[in-house]
């Protein structure tokens, strides 16, 4: 699917998102003028050109799933933005403190909060972030929400929270772990990057039916499409188009991530390729013969074809969980639409 034609289907409600967020973001008054100055600029907020102002603030796919599957369940989605809004702001927090472990130095093609503000003004902006996603939810209140679905939200994106921690730290281990097997790579992604999909689905759900088989189906529908979703992304990190990623192809390898194709290779490689691998990612730097190198080992074990597969069960899974929601209709197939584009995108 297209850039223009994931704006053409779901541009209007991702524009009612960032709305809610702005919204969310202008009832505080500022004590500290320069959280909201960072704030501002993580979403692009700071930008007059509407345009670039997109391409900063990203595509807000867990909001957009929520709102999609409370549109799937009763038809409209206006009574979970102020949830998606929690959800947006939670992840942003995740990420800018990410972005200071990984020491990365561009986020949605500019340079990442804790180049500019530092490493300890960062932190304290996602932590503002965390606690400003926790106030988002309070104003469900007001648009009329029981208070027994309220607290299901903020169980959920809490729950969703200390499972990404666990995830990240996971990953963090894994770094400096001799062997890494997929399955454990596999929890890893499943904390780390699914459970906040799976956030957005469960809100969405149980905001907009009381029928808890529904709630669950969606709920397992997300949690199987985010580890898809990361499993592709660790493709594209190897075999991407580097005009169509905006990235380095071959940027994992570059930077030594014990991505699922890298671990496959790691588990399947002779003996004498294993070797070669210990080597160079015992290295402080990769040069671009050690790239060639482990791209060859790659495709000895046809890492490439096991890693699309494994991202095509869990796909398939994630439809057969969206099939037992029972649910019908033309919003039901915009999540279809929205799955395949996480799972087969292109960047």
């Amino acid at each position: 699917m297209a850039a223009q034609s994931f704006e053409a289907l779901f541009g209007s409600i991702v524009a009612d998102i960032d709305a809610d967020m702005q919204a969310a973001r202008a009832a505080q008054t500022p004590i500290a003028p320069i959280l909201w100055e960072i704030i501002d600029y993580q979403f692009g907020w700071d930008l007059d050109d509407s345009a670039a102002a997109r391409r900063v603030s990203g595509k807000k796919i867990r909001p957009l799933l929520m709102a999609l599957v409370a549109q799937a369940i009763g038809g409209r989605y206006e009574h979970v933005l102020p949830a998606g809004t929690a959800l947006e702001f939670i992840h942003n927090f995740t990420l800018i403190h990410d972005d200071v472990m990984d020491k990365s130095q561009e986020r949605r093609h500019r340079p990442t909060v804790w180049t500019r503000w530092g490493a300890y003004q960062a932190i304290n902006a996602g932590d503002g972030l965390y606690a400003l996603g926790n106030l988002a939810v309070t104003r469900l209140e007001a648009l009329g929400t029981p208070p027994a679905r309220i607290v299901g939200v903020m169980r959920s994106l809490a729950q969703a929270c200390l499972w990404t921690a666990e995830g990240q730290m996971l990953d963090m281990d894994f770094e400096t772990r001799e062997r890494v097997a997929t399955a454990d790579y596999i929890t890893m992604v499943a904390n780390k990057s699914a459970t906040l999909i799976e956030s957005a689905a469960y809100c969405g759900a149980l905001l907009s039916t009381d029928d808890p088989a529904i709630v669950d189906a969606y709920a397992r529908f997300g949690r199987s499409l985010g580890i898809a979703f990361q499993i592709r992304d660790d493709y594209l990190g190897v075999w991407g188009d580097e005009a169509v990623t905006g990235k380095s192809a071959t940027s994992d390898i570059h930077e030594k991530k014990k991505s699922y194709p890298v671990l496959v290779a790691f588990e399947q490689a002779d003996a004498s390729d294993r070797a070669a691998l210990d080597r160079i990612y015992g290295q402080e730097t990769l040069s671009g013969a050690d790239v060639e190198a482990v791209l060859a080992i790659l495709a000895r074990v046809d890492a490439a074809a096991q890693t699309d597969r494994i991202a095509s069960e869990y796909y398939d899974a994630a439809l057969a969980h969206l099939e037992r929601t029972g649910i019908r209709g033309a919003a039901q197939d915009l999540i279809r639409q929205y799955a395949a584009f996480l799972v087969r995108r292109a960047y």
